[in-house]
Formats: C-alpha cells, sequence, structure tokens
C-alpha cells in the first residue's frame, strides 16, 4: 500500500481498497453469461419413479403430488440448486427409445439438448454412413473433445455429461446401423458433474437402473476414461474396437 500513498493519495487508495472489496463481496450475485436452462419436467411422462432423485449429484429434484393424477408423484426441479448436467435425463425410465411415439418425449429432460434430437441427428447420420464398419462414439464436453475423432466411419456426439446418456441409446444405435459404440466419460471421480461418470459406468454394467440389457452383445461396445484434451485413451479404444468389430465381420 505504501508505494501506492506515495504516488498517490490516503484518501485515493482508501477508495481503492474499499471498490475492491465492494467489487469482491458482489461477485457472488453476479452470475455473468446466461445460465444454461435447468432441467425440464414433462407431467404427462413422469412415472414418479424417483430415479432422477437418486442420480442427482446435487439434490436439485424432489418429488410433489402429481396435479394430474391422483396418488402419483411428480419429480420438481429446484432451479438454483440445478447444475443443468443432463444425468437426470439418462436416469429417467421413458429416455428409453423402445417406444412407437413418433417424437420421443422423456419425463425430465434439458431444453436446450432436447434427448429427441440426439435420437433423430443419430439416425440421420448414420442413414447418411457408407463404411462398412460404422461406430457411434458418445462423449460430453467435460472430457476428451470427441468430435475430434468424426470422420466417415465414426459418428461422435456430445453430451453435457456423459451421464445424460440412457443406456438404451448404446442399443438404439446398434439397431440403427451402428456396428459398435464407444462411450467416453471423465476418469474416475473425476466428473465436473461429481457423479456422472460413476453411473454411466453402473448403467452400462447392468448394476444400476436404468441398464443397459444383457442381450446387447459386449464385443460391439466400449466404454473408456479419458482425461480433458488427452485424446490418446480414446483414439487407442477407438482402435481397438475397430478391429475387433472387423474380425467379427469377418468370422460371419
Amino acid at each position: 500500500m505504501h508505494p501506492l500513498v506515495s504516488a498517490t493519495s490516503a484518501t485515493a487508495v482508501s477508495v481503492l481498497v474499499i471498490g475492491v472489496m465492494l467489487l469482491l463481496l458482489a461477485l457472488p450475485f453476479w452470475r455473468g453469461s446466461a445460465r444454461a436452462a435447468v432441467a425440464e419436467v414433462h407431467p404427462m411422462h413422469c412415472s414418479g419413479c424417483r430415479r432422477c432423485v437418486a442420480d442427482c449429484p446435487y439434490d436439485a429434484i424432489t418429488m410433489v403430488p402429481h396435479p394430474q393424477r391422483r396418488g402419483f408423484a411428480l419429480a420438481e426441479v429446484d432451479a438454483d440448486a440445478c447444475a443443468s448436467c443432463g444425468i437426470c435425463v439418462g436416469s429417467c425410465p421413458s429416455s428409453t427409445p423402445f417406444r412407437s411415439m413418433a417424437t420421443l418425449v422423456t419425463g425430465i429432460d434439458l431444453p436446450q439438448q432436447p434427448i429427441d434430437d440426439l435420437r433423430r441427428a443419430m439416425r440421420e447420420r448414420l442413414a447418411a454412413m457408407t463404411a462398412p464398419i460404422r461406430i457411434v462414439v458418445f462423449g460430453c464436453d467435460q472430457s476428451a473433445a470427441v468430435r475430434e475423432v468424426d470422420s466417415d466411419d465414426v459418428a461422435a456426439f456430445s453430451f453435457t455429461c456423459t451421464g445424460q446418456l440412457p443406456p438404451s441409446f448404446v442399443e438404439y444405435a446398434l439397431r440403427d446401423g451402428a456396428s459398435g459404440v464407444l462411450v467416453c466419460t471423465c476418469p474416475e471421480s473425476g466428473c465436473a458433474f461429481r457423479l456422472g461418470e460413476r453411473w454411466t459406468a453402473e448403467r452400462l454394467a447392468g448394476i444400476r437402473a436404468p441398464v443397459l440389457r444383457s442381450s446387447v452383445e459386449e464385443t460391439r461396445w466400449e466404454l473408456v476414461a479419458c482425461a480433458g484434451y488427452n485424446l490418446t485413451p480414446l483414439r487407442t479404444a477407438l482402435a481397438a474396437l475397430r478391429r475387433r468389430l472387423d474380425v467379427r465381420g469377418s468370422s460371419k
């Protein structure tokens, strides 16, 4: 402080200190850029199963009486606590593709990245691919940039968190023309949203609902953890999956 006082005055330095202190006190109340939209509940498609409540890392979801169905419960999102991670979307049993409806409306969804948009984008991309081996890669914006591996035979899709991915979408991709599926998560205990990588691994392993059905061939999908901008584990897993699928195709 002394050089500043000598260069200016005690009054000027006092004003500067008070101004900086007020700025620091105001920081917790300043949101800066527009906040991502929070999870949105669709009452007609919420079964009241409480899976989103159990899986939310921020305790941002509670159950309230359903306004349209007597005796049923409805998920309710606390906008102040929601981190917009989408983990609740991956936990919702309504996020399954095994439904005949033209538009997939799940019980809880992210308005900025609806699960139906993914279903349509994946279907269109696979329909346009002509390579003999076609691989779908699912990842998240917080881990390795999976779009870097997008190519003629690889269709990459990135979520806010991999925990947003319904496990059934692995089977859906295979049914819709993919030869294999690679799911990329953050490293263990390294999820930006606390539990996304853990819940994803447990859902795919069949130990946490909703689970990937056991009828899906294990040789046709792979789970890999990648940290930050390190694409090496992703490229290595992708090459291994491609070789495995090539051997599988040759043996038929």
